[in-house]
């Protein structure tokens, strides 16, 4: 494995923090799974989500560059900043649904 910079490090701690927290992992699987979503799309995964608690996560996540916005006449879309991000849950998600031959014995 090789060792990352003190910049890349901080750049992914950050990353991580920005991410912490369970609706913000889901928001940010959702725009990775749609690729470029709309406000509306994003509220059809999360109906029970509270419209205020939605935007603040998504301005929180444009703030701290996780996500980019794109405006379309009256409708928002966001995407994800870096596709490194897409990358770690992909693997993240894969390594959960992918057991070894010790983990399926059990």
């Amino acid at each position: 494995m090789e060792m990352c910079d003190q910049e890349e490090i901080s750049r992914l701690a950050n990353l991580l923090k920005a991410v912490g927290h369970p609706l913000r992992v889901q928001i940010v699987s959702i725009i990775a799974h749609e690729q470029l979503a709309s406000i509306t799309t994003i509220q059809s995964y999360l109906p029970d989500i509270d419209q205020f608690v939605l935007y603040s996560n998504l301005r929180f996540l444009h703030e701290r560059t996780i996500l980019k916005k794109l405006r379309k006449g009256r409708e928002t879309y966001y995407s994800l900043t870096d596709t490194s991000i897409n990358d770690g849950l992909n693997l993240f998600f894969h390594s959960k649904l992918v057991k070894t031959s010790a983990e399926a014995d059990y």
